[in-house]
């Protein structure tokens, strides 16, 4: 059986020596291994100042058409979590939203998919009894997931308890459904109408597949649909 190949936009990262790096979180990795996929590193194939925040370098015509080559052997794209994301980012979600590839969306993967929906940088700061950020506990608080939507056909159940480290949440949706809520009332997932696959969740199902059922349950609904 031919294994299905997931694109990972890659995160830019330093080391303790200051060197640069663009690289996959390991966990992501792992993840799309166990599922019997073949992961696929996505960089930029342009000279980009990782330093500034984010970036606005503009995409020219050939990396256009290289991104778009790269997205053609990709089955599915995941969004990874991370601090800020770029134009090539931007170009590329967008590349695959409009050829219907099926993305699931990470932590920062939600927030960009909620950004590009919104047209702006559609985040604001979390200010809440609930601790967002806690990378030590398998599971932090709990997840209201609101019936009809994609995600309750998959999950099957109402409350789901999830991890969670970010300290930005989504404001508002626009064009997006949304399928989830934390206990503080926070926008914890959202989904696009009439595409095969397009699920941002803020918790990081990657980390929970060896002890919950639920994450086994989104990442192997995402997967049947590649």
């Amino acid at each position: 059986m031919k294994k299905k190949i997931i694109g990972v936009l890659g995160r830019p990262y330093k080391d303790l020596d200051n060197t640069k790096f663009i690289g996959i979180n390991d966990s992501v990795r792992k993840s799309i291994i166990e599922k019997n996929c073949i992961p696929l590193l996505i960089t930029p194939i342009s000279i980009i100042d990782f330093d500034k925040e984010n970036t606005k370098e503009e995409i020219t015509k050939i990396e256009k058409y290289f991104y778009i080559k790269i997205l053609n052997i990709c089955d599915g794209l995941i969004i990874t979590g991370g601090s800020k994301w770029y134009n090539y980012d931007i170009f590329i979600v967008k590349e695959a939203i409009k050829k219907n590839i099926p993305i699931l969306g990470i932590c920062m993967g939600m927030q960009l998919l909620a950004s590009l929906d919104s047209g702006e940088i559609n985040l604001e700061l979390n200010n809440s009894i609930i601790n967002h950020n806690d990378k030590n506990k398998p599971y932090v608080h709990k997840v209201n997931i609101i019936e009809n939507t994609l995600l309750s056909k998959i999950i099957n159940k109402n409350t789901i308890n999830v991890n969670s480290r970010h300290n930005y949440h989504i404001k508002k949706s626009y064009n997006f459904i949304i399928s989830a809520y934390s206990e503080d009332n926070l926008i914890e997932a959202i989904e696009m109408p009439n595409k095969k696959f397009v699920i941002g969740v803020e918790w990081h199902p990657e980390d929970m597949l060896s002890y919950d059922s639920y994450a086994n349950k989104l990442y192997d609904y995402f997967i049947s649909k590649l």
